[in-house]
């Protein structure tokens, strides 16, 4: 497996001592940009780890048609987040929509909220993996334009 770190050009310029590892270093590199406005094109799974709850749905949503934009047909997004639980469920998604509202912004998502984040983007959220942490992998296929009428994407 190979991977591109992609982030802030002065954050990629300054790599971790694990990133260094001589084992690491033929397997990945950097690319530093803007995901808003695009990302590297025409990999096969583009994962972004805690990077939506950071942001309202606008701009959560032109993140995620840069990677809608730059993706294979056949490749699938991988969005590692807190889902938030029906009352009494998961509290740490709970608490942790707080902490995003008051500090950047943000917000923590519902499965409903992340299915019509993904749709409005131009993805099928098809599956929730949860994890052994209170993260679950969100995953999204590129969605098939509806051929009639004016073009908008078809939804989960």
């Amino acid at each position: 497996m190979r991977g591109i770190l992609f982030d802030q050009p002065h954050i990629v310029a300054q790599p971790t001592a694990s990133l260094k590892s001589i084992a690491l270093s033929k397997r990945y590199q950097t690319v530093g940009g803007n995901f808003f406005a695009s990302v590297p094109e025409g990999h096969d799974a583009y994962l972004l780890k805690w990077i939506l709850h950071d942001w309202e749905d606008t701009a959560s949503i032109d993140i995620l048609r840069a990677c809608r934009r730059a993706m294979k047909p056949s490749g699938r997004l991988l969005v590692v987040e807190h889902i938030v639980g029906p009352p009494n469920r998961s509290p740490e998604g709970k608490f942790m929509d707080l902490t995003m509202m008051v500090g950047p912004g943000g917000r923590e998502r519902t499965r409903h909220e992340f299915v019509d984040l993904f749709a409005r983007a131009g993805f099928r959220l098809t599956t929730v993996t949860p994890t052994s942490t209170p993260l679950s992998v969100i995953e999204g296929l590129v969605a098939e334009p509806v051929s009639v009428g004016a073009p908008t994407w078809a939804t989960a």
